[in-house]
């Protein structure tokens, strides 16, 4: 036979395995499968044999030369290695190998062939990292394929037992051998290009569909997280909606709280729950194990075998600092494989969802701190100014009984506001009255001494941190001696655009340098937190960049303020 002959049945042999790994690799099973990067038992048989089946044919339509059969089966053998990984390559050499022991022709050369064919096999198999996922360069997948058959020749040489026979065989076949099926282990590769492509347009669906929960999602998440029934009605639908999952349960650590499924599968799946119901053995052992688990009938509940006949049941945890908070079962639709692509999605949602959650409950401990900062200041009563008050209304009762009656009524005004109101965000006039109290018992006591002004417009419809305005005030009255010895507080209040300005005035020396550093890095200022605690209410109610404003000189300070509209209640 001429080269000629012997390449143009060579290309004949190359193009049918070509066409036939163009119709494999259109199957979506067999995408499925080739894509798995950890595929079970049944999984890498099945692979094995398709790429088995590839070696036996190219040994069955050989090409005899002499007393050789120039055949293409390291392509179906490499290729096993190169695109189902180690164990599929092995498993397809070896299958191909104990073939062409038995059955290929001329005997004198079956030890040696088969020999190769494991070597091919392994050999795909060792480049299977570097070449996987689609990334392989044909320049080197040539090149691999050369030195394939290299080898190949090699064990001929070695595995046969008349050397001169050897010799004149890979003096025949080398050649052509070496170059045609090189050249056809590119064309039968290029040929699953199509399949790394249906990976990457799946990869960009379901990153699309992630995008799309986590939009739709996390706004549910974020207000009242696992515990509230409505969202957690409205989070179902929208899952169900977005997946082709068949039903979802979610649970806390100890009931279920949301269970719902399509109307199509109701008579399939024969789980059924209600809010309240004792949570399912899996959604436990999910939670304890800190992971993905599924369903298994041998360990799993009973209740559940025949729904697990048609539906895979997967479910993970919600964790928040190391804990499982709650957990998500989905009942997907069972094919003869489970979809990697849905159970990912099902972990990236767990990661969504913890995250969430997570940050939840940070925003609930910030809120508690606030809470317990706005308690410790309501509760931090100076007792100089009580033992002041009680003194001055004993001075007014001997001079003035009636006046000292409408003082201890503002006295007690002005505890009931302080320790009564629960309230975090008040009427900004309210807040202004409990100032006037305040003010009007200092104002006995001082007398003349001190100078009061109020600025402030007739509708201020807007609410502000409760006891926010009183230590400021206080400050001012403590500190804002003039030379004389008076003391003046200015309270202004202004309407802008998108705020109320509070401005608070004294006349006295102003704040000490030292004073207004540690305000600004929130530091303790002496013994006194209520400035602090100010500031920071501030900031934690407005933002970082909307605390106090001190204006502070020789003759005097003023306190700006401004409470932002539209900050709803903490």
């Amino acid at each position: 036979m001429s080269i000629k002959d012997i390449v143009y049945a060579l290309i004949v042999n190359i193009a049918l395995l070509a066409i036939i790994a163009n119709l494999l690799s259109r199957i979506q099973t067999v995408q499925k499968l080739i894509l798995q990067e950890k595929r079970g038992l049944k999984g890498d048989l099945i692979l094995s044999m398709i790429f088995a089946g590839f070696i036996i044919l190219s040994t069955c339509i050989g090409v005899k030369i002499t007393s050789y059969s120039l055949n293409t089966r390291v392509i179906g053998a490499m290729s096993a290695g190169l695109l189902g990984g180690p164990l599929v390559g092995l498993y397809s050499s070896a299958i191909g190998a104990i073939y062409v022991l038995i059955f290929s022709t001329p005997r004198v050369f079956a030890r040696g062939s088969a020999f190769a064919t494991i070597l091919f096999g392994l050999l795909g198999a060792g480049f299977y990292p570097y070449f996987q996922r689609g990334k392989w360069k044909y320049t080197d997948l040539f090149l691999l394929a050369c030195f394939a058959e290299i080898c190949d020749m090699a064990s001929l040489l070695r595995m046969t037992v008349s050397l001169e026979v050897a010799v004149d065989t890979i003096v025949d076949a080398a050649l052509p051998m070496i170059i045609m099926n090189a050249i056809g282990m590119i064309v039968f590769i290029s040929n699953f290009n199509g399949v790394f492509i249906f990976q990457d347009l799946e990869s960009s669906r379901q990153i699309q569909k992630m995008s799309v929960l986590s939009q739709k999602c996390l706004p549910l998440l974020q207000d009242g997280g696992l515990n509230k029934a409505e969202n957690m009605k409205k989070l179902s639908d929208i899952i169900l909606k977005e997946t082709q999952w068949s039903g979802i349960l979610f649970t806390d650590r100890e009931k279920v709280i949301q269970w719902q499924c399509r109307a199509k599968d109701e008579q399939a799946i024969f789980y059924q729950a209600k809010y309240g119901d004792p949570i399912p053995e899996i959604c436990r052992q999910a939670m304890e194990e800190g992971k993905l688990v599924k369903y298994e009938a041998q360990t799993g509940e009973k209740k559940w075998i025949h729904t697990a006949q048609d539906y895979s049941i997967s479910t993970v945890p919600f964790r928040v600092k190391n804990q499982s908070v709650g957990s998500l079962t989905v009942w997907m639709k069972r094919q003869w494989m489970d979809r990697q692509s849905e159970i990912e999605l099902l972990q990236h949602l767990m990661t969504l969802g913890s995250s969430q959650l997570a940050v939840l409950e940070l925003e609930q401990q910030k809120n508690l701190l606030a809470q317990a900062e706005f308690k410790a200041l309501q509760f931090q009563v100076n007792p100089h100014f009580l033992f002041n008050a009680l003194n001055t209304i004993s001075w007014v009762c001997r001079e003035n009984p009636e006046e000292a009656r409408k003082l201890l009524l503002t006295l007690a005004d002005y505890f009931r506001y302080n320790l009564n109101y629960d309230a975090y965000m008040v009427p900004l006039r309210e807040e202004l009255e409990h100032v006037k109290d305040y003010l009007q018992i200092e104002k006995a006591r001082f007398e003349e001494k001190l100078q009061v002004t109020y600025e402030v417009p007739e509708k201020m419809e807007i609410l502000v941190p409760t006891l926010i305005l009183q230590p400021l005030v206080e400050n001012a009255v403590r500190y804002g001696i003039d030379r004389t010895g008076c003391r003046y507080v200015y309270v202004g209040i202004t309407e802008e655009a998108d705020a109320y300005r509070v401005e608070i005035s004294d006349h006295g020396k102003g704040f000490p340098a030292e004073v207004l550093e540690k305000i600004a890095k929130d530091e303790p200022v002496g013994s006194s937190i209520g400035l602090q605690n100010v500031h920071k209410r501030m900031k934690s109610v407005y933002g970082e960049e909307r605390g106090l404003q001190i204006q502070s000189t020789p003759k005097g300070s003023t306190v700006k303020l401004y409470f932002y509209k539209g900050v709803k209640e903490a």
